[in-house]
């Protein structure tokens, strides 16, 4: 008995040298903010899906500690004065020497404190900047490039006369103690760099924090080393093409006797490249597929098989953000009864029909989802035609036609609707969930469709379309026109459009890439939009993107100069995912926002090693990764599940509850100790696919 309670009496005081030993630091970034003018920094947390809390500047004291746990694992400080700073400056300070805690300074005012002599306050568009070598070394660590590239300054705001409100940048001169990160342009000025001081560690970024190449592009860099490489959070780049209208030939620019119609060569040849730019050309670990949106009707219409019941093209008139009351019936085009009892050997006359049914191997090149029968305009749609154009489309899709509907190519819960329309409609909306279809996609250059935040979906309401719940996500329109098929077309219709202004195609090409590029870096997952069209290429002849030469048509052009130009700032896999899938990316985040997780780091005081990170919800259950950059792997007992692709580093899932979960890693590892080499991850990637085909 005696010994027994001198072992309980041990044990409780182990663990209260164990709780004195060590501390906790909650894994949320605190954002100090002057910023005034479309400020990327808080865009850019959110497209980790980060913790972080955002104060106003100026403020004259911070609470950075509760009942002796620190708040904060990260400090990011923007557009602050050296006014603003020096009230805070002691206090956050001796939160950095207690918690080794790493600070990002964004577009502040230049401070001698941190070593910088002097410094230029500049709005010109011509300050262009370049990673150093010590910048090209953070890069790589975190698998950026960056090498060569020319940044521009971002310096416009637009206004609301779509004209440019100027924004500053800064160009400084530093002292012999701070690290380079970026230099401008034939100057000895600098755009960035490393303080290292009386153990106090800080980053300094001098690029205004606004739309532009540079902003999402440093923030990568600032929020990886600002957390030491663990990241409460998820990093991944998505490519979706997805092209609408597939079946259906349409005319360039409504001439008569131009109509083209994809051809199976044409789709023989795409499944081809698909593979190629895949394992050739993009980041290792890559995956894609163009996602065909289809329409049933054209399949009879070519094969002259019962297409009578689509004749009726009347257009109501009805502006594009019109809520239709659910007292109005709407549009009644079909016929109550419908003959579709079609016979499939009828529809094999459709030579492009008769090569995907039932034909597995051919549906899986490519993703597919409806784009409704007939191509209606459902604005103004009633119940009972909402419900015939997507009740058909989903018969063409499955057995005995296409036979694809039940298989894992399609996504029978999402729809692109026709013309984007239909979806502040009560009664198309009620129509598409009654047929199992509970996800559309919007238009992003639509403020109508637009939701407030790209890294969620818009629900729909009573308000947006009498109908609650259903799920937009955003979808962003290139400049590959939904009527064209060839470059001469594209330039065409460009002169048309832009009042005789003429272009070339790589200029164009240069401006496509030049737009999208921006939605990789700031880790967008919209799909993007292409038409029927845009597929043709067996008839065109070779192309040279870039040095990349091939039969490419308009849409393989377009994927190969925008994974040109991811590949000059980022080297991370791009991934495909079906759009059921890709809407469950969203969903994700919405159940986040609502469980409000917490990860509180546990480190041990003296040797500063990570014992564990504790995992927990506020509310609820949802599913939360954290994000190791480090020379460590998580140990998989403690999560619900591991994700790697390629050359990235691991993403743990865990499935948070209000009970803490503990995640720990396979060995000891520091906290304020970022080392990360590519030679680990490469070892780690060897170990698991081993793992996995044993």
């Amino acid at each position: 008995m005696f010994n027994k309670i001198l072992y309980t009496t041990a044990l409780v005081a182990a663990s209260f040298i164990f709780n004195v030993c060590a501390f906790e630091i909650n894994l949320n970034t605190l954002h100090l903010t002057n910023a005034d003018k479309n400020s990327k920094v808080n865009s850019m947390l959110d497209a980790y899906g980060m913790n972080y809390e955002t104060v106003r500047l100026p403020v004259t004291t911070l609470t950075l500690e509760n009942n002796n746990v620190a708040l904060y694992n990260a400090i990011v400080v923007e557009d602050a004065t050296q006014e603003m700073l020096a009230t805070i400056r002691n206090q956050i300070e001796d939160y950095q020497r207690k918690y080794k805690v790493r600070v990002a300074y964004l577009n502040c005012e230049p401070d001698p404190y941190f070593g910088f002599k002097s410094s230029t306050k500049s709005i010109s568009e011509r300050d262009f900047v370049e990673l150093t070598k010590e910048g090209l070394e953070l890069a790589k660590k975190y698998q950026m490039n960056g090498k060569d590239v020319k940044f521009k300054s971002g310096t416009c705001v637009p206004n609301a006369q779509h004209e440019c409100d100027k924004y500053y940048h800064y160009m400084v001169e530093i002292n012999n103690d701070i690290v380079p990160l970026l230099k401008y342009n034939n100057t000895e000025s600098y755009g960035g760099g490393i303080v290292k001081t009386k153990d106090i560690e800080s980053i300094h970024f001098f690029n205004s924090n606004i739309e532009s190449t540079i902003a999402p592009f440093v923030a990568h860099l600032w929020i990886s080393w600002t957390n030491y490489g663990i990241i409460d959070g998820f990093r991944r780049l998505y490519l979706s093409t997805q092209v609408d209208d597939f079946f259906i030939s349409n005319p360039f620019d409504a001439q008569k006797g131009t109509e083209f119609r994809t051809s199976i060569q044409d789709m023989k040849n795409l499944a081809k490249w698909e593979k190629e730019i895949a394992s050739e050309r993009m980041p290792k670990g890559s995956q894609y597929k163009v996602e065909l949106a289809f329409n049933g009707w054209y399949v009879l219409k070519t094969a002259d098989h019962k297409h009578s019941i689509a004749v009726d093209w009347t257009l109501y008139g009805k502006p594009r953000d019109y809520v239709k009351p659910l007292s109005e019936v709407g549009s009644h085009k079909f016929p109550e009864e419908i003959d579709s009892d079609w016979d499939d050997a009828a529809l094999r006359k459709d030579e492009l029909y008769n090569y995907f049914a039932k034909n597995p191997e051919a549906q899986d090149d490519f993703y597919w989802l409806t784009h409704t029968f007939s191509h209606h305009n459902l604005d103004y749609a009633s119940y009972h035609d909402a419900d015939v154009e997507i009740s058909l489309n989903v018969k063409m899709a499955d057995d005995p036609y296409l036979g694809m509907y039940k298989r894992d190519c399609f996504s029978p819960h999402s729809i692109v609707c026709p013309e984007i329309s239909g979806l502040h409609n009560g009664h198309a909306l009620q129509a598409f969930t009654a047929n199992k279809v509970n996800y559309g996609v919007g238009d992003t250059s639509r403020r109508d469709l637009d939701p407030d935040n790209w890294y969620f979906p818009l629900v729909t309401n009573q308000t947006t379309s009498n109908f609650d719940d259903f799920l937009i996500i955003p979808r962003i329109p290139t400049e590959m026109y939904w009527d064209c098929s060839t470059v001469d077309q594209i330039l065409t219709l460009y002169k048309k459009k832009s009042g005789g202004k003429e272009t070339t195609w790589e200029a164009h090409l240069q401006k496509e890439a030049d737009s999208h590029v921006k939605n990789f870096l700031e880790l967008r997952h919209d799909p993007y939009m292409f038409h029927e069209g845009n597929l043709r290429n067996a008839d065109v002849g070779e192309f040279d993107v870039q040095g990349v030469k091939g039969q490419f048509g308009l849409l393989q052009q377009w994927v190969e100069r925008i994974v040109i130009e991811i590949k000059k700032y980022l080297d991370w896999p791009l991934i495909t995912k079906k759009m059921d899938d890709l809407v469950e990316t969203y969903k994700t985040r919405i159940s986040q926002k609502q469980c409000m997780p917490k990860y509180t780091m546990v480190v041990d005081d003296s040797s500063m090693t990570i014992s564990e990170i504790k995992v927990a919800s506020t509310n609820g259950e949802c599913n939360v990764p954290l994000f190791a950059i480090r020379d460590t792997k998580f140990d998989e007992s403690t999560v619900d599940s591991i994700e790697q692709i390629g050359d990235e580093p691991a993403t743990a899932w865990i499935k948070a509850t209000t009970e803490p979960k503990s995640v720990k890693f396979t060995n000891d590892i520091k906290w304020n100790d970022d080392s990360f080499t590519e030679l680990f991850i490469s070892l780690w990637y060897i170990t698991f696919l081993f793992i996995k085909l044993k």
